[in-house]
């Protein structure tokens, strides 16, 4: 068995640190480790407007090692006997290590990079073994992507993309999967929260495991190692009793949600060099690869080079299938419906004026970054004709969740620094509108303890929903999925989604916002009837966001694309009271056409 130690960005940064995980992965017993390399200046297009770019350039620029540092960690780990290999996200930056680049071992195709196939000719043709891992892609696009392969060293490692994979997720099947289509020894590239995972990946036959290595694992790293403690003999009971879902995925990919949002992050699209106008054909020429991926990838944008546009492009903008061909748009009595349904769409402070002018219904949520919040926002950019609710930020920084009863000081401090803010901004926007402003919020963190930890989140979140009340604003918790996408990973949540929760809330009588497509992933999970949930929590119910839902991870779908009877649920959820908020997947990008196409299926509901 291959062991890759990726060494990836837990040095932090830091060379002398990078030297010691060297050392520790040869005592270790593995075969290899392997660094990561991107080139600042190429990596991005502009600062990040997505909340979880922000987060992740950040890391980047935090963790960056130059060329010659890496060549040097590269022989230092080949003088202890370990092979030395490297991922690239471009070929560009393949090419800052010039002919030394013939110093590594092996090279990697990351995920987010699986269809540049550019990349993936320049690292095979070098004559070293190749890994390329399949997470964040659908079934398609591995086909095309390994179909290209020929006369290459090369072998395909199972992946899910997120940082870490919960016990839920790790659908280890695609390893037999993947072994059966194309007749190669296949390996795993673990992500996963539970190094035992990769045991069971071992026993499927993955014949190569590559997965981080950490010095710490309560650390901010994304991966750690422990050893057995009386807790993770519960672990093996959630092994056991997660085995099915584990072992699915022997059949066509489908990437969760969590995944999606790392493609968006770590992948990239074309964008506008420069001003292009109506009328003009596409030319390779004005365009540049960069993350993140909102727009054409490299398989989609040899079908519109030398097509005209329809619409003016401006520089720096991601080129969409709306810039050639025009959508249908909604007629005046859709958008009288979704007035009188009350649905509404989520903004950033950025584009507030934009899908204003695109969706006049009278209704949106301020979706806001830590950033954001801090940087005092203007109530002044709302119309007073309008009807505003506000999500409070899931982090309040990069690497630590909004939580104001964290066991960590800082984390609690810096919750209740973003909370204030964000209830502050939300009275002023009531001020100016007349109407309330609902806050909605992701409180999901339960303490430790063993017993009443779960009672002690409820009086402690009640206690704080009654504290902002007193000062006029409405907190709404939010009714969460039985798995969640935090920092690019997958994490299996204890509170705000299952019955007994529902229970909590009722003897409280705390609001709610009701996340219809969490609801019917928690159903799938745990097998309760969404009906009585919803029955049980109507008195509660001050706040809807609405999406269609596939399986437990399938999230954000567009309506009627999700599980089969879905639909009933969501009719049920348009009669409920208070704004619903449409959360459809990347609805506003293309030009807003996933908005657009969830207000004309849900005006006919």
């Amino acid at each position: 068995m291959y062991l890759i130690a990726e060494i990836g960005i837990n040095h932090d940064g830091d060379l002398t640190k990078a030297r010691e995980m060297i050392s520790a992965a040869a005592r270790s017993g593995a075969s290899a480790v392997k660094f990561q390399y991107r080139n600042l200046e190429r990596a991005y297009f502009g600062e990040p407007t997505e909340i979880g770019d922000e987060i992740l350039i950040d890391e980047i620029r935090k963790t960056f090692l130059p060329p010659e540092e890496l060549l040097t960690l590269s022989s230092q780990a080949q003088e202890l006997g370990l092979d030395a290999g490297i991922s690239f996200f471009d070929h560009a930056d393949a090419d800052d290590f010039g002919d030394s680049i013939d110093l590594f071992d092996f090279f990697k195709v990351p995920s987010a990079e699986l269809t540049n196939a550019a990349l993936v000719a320049f690292l095979g043709d070098l004559g070293k073994p190749l890994f390329l891992s399949t997470g964040a892609h659908a079934e398609p696009d591995i086909e095309g992507a390994f179909s290209r392969l020929s006369g290459f060293d090369w072998t395909p490692l199972h992946c899910v993309s997120n940082y870490p994979a919960s016990l839920e997720n790790a659908r280890l099947g695609q390893i037999a999967h993947l072994r059966d289509r194309w007749g190669r020894p296949v390996g795993y590239s673990s992500h996963d929260d539970h190094w035992e995972i990769c045991l069971l990946a071992l026993q499927l036959g993955a014949t190569t495991i590559e997965r981080h290595l950490t010095f710490d694992r309560n650390g901010p790293g994304l991966d750690h190692s422990s050893s057995s403690t009386p807790d993770e003999f519960q672990k093996i009971r959630a092994f056991a009793d997660a085995l099915p879902l584990i072992l699915a995925g022997n059949g066509p990919r489908a990437a969760n949600q969590g995944e999606l949002m790392n493609r968006q992050n770590l992948g990239r699209c074309f964008y506008a060099a420069k001003p292009l106008c109506a009328g003009e054909e596409l030319k390779a020429e004005d365009l540049v690869y960069r993350a993140p991926n909102t727009g054409f990838d490299r398989n989609q944008i040899a079908n519109y080079l030398g097509r005209p546009l329809r619409t003016d492009v401006a520089e720096g903008d991601a080129l969409c299938p709306s810039d050639f061909d025009a959508a249908e748009p909604l007629q005046g009595w859709q958008l009288d419906r979704a007035k009188e349904l009350k649905l509404a769409l989520p903004v950033r402070l950025h584009d507030l004026g934009q899908v204003a002018r695109q969706f006049p219904i009278g209704a949106y949520e301020f979706h806001l970054s830590y950033k954001e919040v801090l940087s005092v926002p203007d109530a002044g950019i709302a119309d007073p004709g309008c009807r505003y609710s506000v999500h409070l930020p899931d982090y309040v920084n990069s690497t630590q969740l909004m939580d104001p009863f964290a066991p960590d000081e800082g984390q609690r401090a810096a919750s209740k620094a973003v909370l204030d803010r964000t209830v502050d901004f939300a009275l002023e926007l009531s001020n100016r509108t007349g109407f309330e402003t609902p806050i909605v919020g992701s409180f999901s963190m339960v303490p430790a303890e063993t017993e009443g930890g779960l009672e002690r989140f409820y009086n402690c979140h009640a206690e704080l929903v009654r504290e902002y009340a007193e000062r006029g604003a409405l907190i709404a918790p939010q009714w969460l999925p039985p798995i969640a996408w935090y920092f690019g990973g997958s994490v299996a949540l204890k509170a705000m989604n299952n019955v007994q929760d529902a229970e909590h809330l009722v003897r409280r009588n705390m609001p709610v916002c009701l996340d219809v497509c969490h609801l019917l992933m928690g159903r799938n999970m745990f097998g309760f009837d969404v009906k009585e949930i919803v029955e049980m929590l109507r008195p509660q119910v001050r706040h809807v966001h609405l999406s269609d839902a596939l399986g437990t991870d399938g999230e954000g779908m567009q309506f009627g694309e999700g599980d089969p009877g879905n639909e009933d649920i969501i009719r049920k959820a348009l009669a409920l009271p208070g704004l619903k908020v449409i959360e459809v997947w990347q609805g506003h990008l293309d030009r807003g056409n996933g908005f657009r196409e969830a207000l004309r299926r849900l005006t006919v509901l």
